[in-house]
């Protein structure tokens, strides 16, 4: 193509003026920055699942950032060779990322009492955390403690996982319950909520929806950023983004899906666009739109609280909490400390 000439170079200037709306323009400088919380964080955690494919080196170096932890599940660390175990091990490290056992490992160990060689050869290979479930058989408390003084003495770190894996055998919410408090009195940094393989186990049903009020009762009571939900199902883990936000904690997330789950925990994806809904689509009185917006940002909390973070009149706000009740834009979900009380989730 031959070059323009110096008499058309204005005129083909002043049009690709006109081609760029100001109203595009206006106000923008440089593309912002879509990027979180470096490493290491408290909060949007993700933990993947290692494929055992052979690493993309190129992959790895653009995912690595976005990846606090990979487990290496099952029973695999006794089956893979010691040698390409360590290599995988180290690749991951030199990406800076962590590397974590399944909680099935600890069963087995316990079941045919080798713990000491297994949590030996975690640590020879160069494991980090120890995952600790009961997923599939019960380990008594005074055995847990004996695991975690072990843990503790080889310098490794733990993390429980609680829920069944087998749907055909629901844990009742209670004993959900029961379990999580424990792990959390026992210094698990955070407590994964088991989902099997994303269908009829722990907070989703057998076609892989969340069961919301299972959901709400466990937020209700223990919070988001104590949490990690296992969501192998892509569907899962954009409504629990829209849900809690970006700083959601997840687990279970397939290798190859981690690009995908960053753009969608940064509002870059056509299903995660809306994952901080405005507060103008409330269009009740400004009180309502401001309580909406303290939910929204701060949930589960409870009436005291939003009195204290609001500086409103109780009636004002017991009103606008009816308002957003009553129009669906948030939940009522019962306290589980005190079952007098109530706490809002947005919907």
């Amino acid at each position: 193509m031959e070059s323009l000439n110096e008499d058309a170079k204005p005129a083909f200037n002043f049009m690709s003026e006109r081609l760029v709306s100001p109203s595009l323009t206006s106000g923008i400088t440089n593309i912002p920055d879509f990027s979180r919380e470096g490493k290491p964080r408290d909060k949007g955690l993700t933990f993947a699942t290692d494929d055992l494919q052979t690493p993309d080196k190129d992959y790895f170096a653009e995912i690595s950032e976005y990846v606090d932890s990979i487990k290496i599940g099952q029973s695999l660390p006794l089956l893979i060779d010691r040698s390409r175990l360590v290599e995988r091990i180290r690749f991951f490290h030199d990406c800076g990322i962590r590397v974590q056992s399944g909680g099935t490992l600890i069963q087995v160990a316990y079941k045919k009492r080798i713990l000491p060689q297994v949590l030996e050869r975690l640590r020879s290979v160069g494991f980090d955390t120890v995952e600790i479930s009961e997923s599939a058989t019960d380990i008594p408390r005074e055995v847990k403690l004996d695991i975690l003084n072990l843990i503790r003495k080889l310098s490794m770190e733990y993390i429980f996982e609680v829920g069944r894996k087998d749907p055909t055998r629901p844990q009742p919410t209670t004993q959900l319950f029961s379990k999580i408090e424990e792990a959390l009195e026992l210094k698990s940094p955070k407590v994964v909520i088991e989902a099997g393989n994303g269908r009829g186990v722990g907070i989703f049903d057998p076609q892989g929806e969340i069961i919301w009020n299972n959901l709400n009762d466990i937020v209700g009571k223990f919070g988001p950023p104590s949490l990690v939900f296992e969501a192998p199902l892509e569907s899962q883990r954009i409504a629990l983004t829209l849900e809690f936000g970006p700083s959601v904690n997840l687990a279970g997330v397939p290798i190859h899906d981690l690009l995908t789950l960053e753009m969608q925990r940064l509002g870059l994806t056509t299903e995660t666009l809306g994952v901080t809904p405005p507060v103008q689509s409330v269009q009740g009185s400004p009180a309502s739109k401001f309580v909406f917006h303290l939910i929204k940002t701060e949930h589960p909390i409870d009436q005291q609280a939003l009195i204290q973070r609001s500086g409103l009149p109780k009636r004002t706000l017991q009103a606008a909490l009816s308002y957003l009740v009553e129009h669906g834009f948030v939940r009522e979900v019962p306290d589980m400390s005190d079952l007098r009380r109530h706490k809002y989730t947005p919907k």
